[in-house]
């Protein structure tokens, strides 16, 4: 767990060995007629390493299809020149094509996801969606069309850096995941979006019997049932209309190796008992079919919500849980961690340096890191340091940090000035003085004064009521 070669605080460093393992990346084509969009989908894309084209109307999408293959197709359902069904209509019966085709809409209907499966999508997301869904998608879609061994490297050395940390509280987990990978428990990781569950899954994986066997992921919030159920399962030749061929599902792609079902406790009770059976009896059943087929697989579970606390309140079945939950493991966010930082963000910059470029980092810009809240935890502090590196060309100064970073306020410092005032002030005082502070910080912004806190806006909103008539009110 220790951070070695990495470019030290103020002092030059070499960049670390350029060796791009995917001679020819995954090509991904992204259709829509509104150009954030297709900025915000590019851009998610690109940050994966992929080689992306863009097209802003069916008509061009379909020119550039016929003139190269794609792996992945991104399309939106409504365009002005022709829908998205039109474009893969074109694409499956004139074109022939093979690509993994996911249809985008804003207009969400159980419906129209089915239509489109049964038109020859593979799969289905809704507006808005986040950049997570897309991640998960690309990987799933990776991980079936380049199977074997490069994809387990490259997860393992673009991991690398992510898992970094010497807080007793990244060491444990690392600790635990390694001890666990070499039983055959199922495994329930915890933690919020951004703190690196799925290189986690992804460890365990690595470190288990099972690591020359596939790995596959899946994300279940971003399905509805019926799609999630054809995913997993697999379905025969006319289990419905637009059904032409038999289609293997994830359990089966995974068999012998490990199976990860991210965000499972967004599913519904309805699919919960399905997943059950399958759990139970190591048998799934395609749709369409009245046979059983027997697979070998790991199954490992991720969550960014407290699961147990689903099962009180009902929304998740314990048997489920149970089933799942052979051992739990939590990742701390990385406001609880501050200590990683530094050892990270030195890690991310050497990794990002492109070019042979010598990068280093100031002293107070490496404080702003270590004090800022990071409530995208280490997926944004990766995506930050990936900016800086690209746009930096020599020493990284506090003032080439994003606005937000720079102006977070130290929680020590707002303490400090707090117990400084007389006595020791109750709960209440305290988060009457945070609020202040942070929202003097970044001029009442609550958007801005939520991501410093590392809370969403309705937990800020619930704070400030809380406050109304008190110190807040007062001044």
């Amino acid at each position: 767990m220790e951070a070695r070669d990495l470019p030290m605080i103020k002092e030059d460093q070499e960049d670390s060995e350029s060796n791009p393992l995917w001679k020819e990346p995954m090509r991904i084509l992204v259709i829509d007629d509104e150009e954030y969009i297709l900025e915000l989908v590019s851009e998610a894309m690109a940050k994966q390493g992929y080689q992306v084209s863009r097209a802003s109307s069916g008509h061009q999408a379909l020119n550039m299809a016929a003139a190269q293959d794609f792996d992945l197709i991104f399309c939106d359902v409504v365009m002005d020149d022709m829908t998205g069904f039109d474009v893969l209509r074109v694409l499956r019966e004139e074109m022939m094509s093979k690509s993994e085709i996911i249809l985008m809409t804003g207009q969400a209907s159980v419906e129209s996801a089915i239509e489109a499966v049964q038109r020859g999508a593979n799969d289905y997301i809704c507006k808005p969606f986040s950049i997570g869904v897309l991640q998960a998608i690309s990987s799933a879609v990776e991980q079936r069309r380049f199977p074997g061994k490069l994809i387990e490297v490259h997860a393992a050395k673009d991991s690398q850096n992510e898992l970094l940390g010497n807080s007793p509280a990244m060491i444990d987990v690392v600790k635990t995941a390694v001890r666990v990978a070499t039983t055959e428990l199922p495994v329930m990781i915890c933690g919020e979006s951004g703190t690196g569950k799925e290189l986690i899954a992804r460890l365990i994986h690595r470190k288990s019997k099972r690591a020359d066997r596939p790995f596959v992921a899946v994300n279940c919030g971003a399905l509805p049932d019926t799609l999630l159920e054809s995913e997993l399962f697999g379905h025969t030749r006319g289990a419905f209309t637009g059904a032409e061929a038999a289609r293997r599902g994830l359990f089966e792609e995974a068999d012998g190796g490990t199976l990860l079902l991210d965000e499972v406790t967004e599913t519904s009770q309805a699919f919960q008992v399905k997943l059950l059976r399958v759990l139970q009896e190591g048998e799934i059943r395609q749709l369409g079919s009245s046979t059983k087929k027997r697979v070998n697989v790991r199954v490992l579970a991720a969550t960014n919500r407290d699961p147990m606390a689903l099962v009180e309140a009902g929304l998740f079945r314990q048997d489920v849980m149970y089933r799942l939950q052979g051992v739990l493991v939590s990742l701390p966010p990385l406001r609880e961690r501050r200590e990683d930082i530094s050892v990270m963000a030195l890690a991310f910059l050497a990794q990002f340096s492109l070019n042979g470029r010598q990068l280093s980092i100031t002293k107070d810009a490496m404080l702003a890191l270590e004090r800022y809240n990071w409530p995208g935890n280490v997926r944004e502090l990766k995506h930050t340091m990936q900016r800086l590196a690209a746009f930096e060309r020599g020493v990284i100064r506090l003032e080439d940090l994003p606005a937000e970073i720079v102006s977070a306020p130290s929680v020590s410092s707002v303490m400090n000035d707090i117990i400084t005032e007389g006595d020791l002030p109750t709960l209440e005082q305290l988060e009457s003085s945070y609020l202040l502070r942070v929202l003097s910080a970044v001029g009442g912004n609550k958007s801005r004064a939520a991501r410093l806190m590392g809370v969403d806006r309705k937990t800020l909103y619930r704070m400030i009521e809380r406050q109304v008539g008190g110190t807040l009110q007062r001044n």
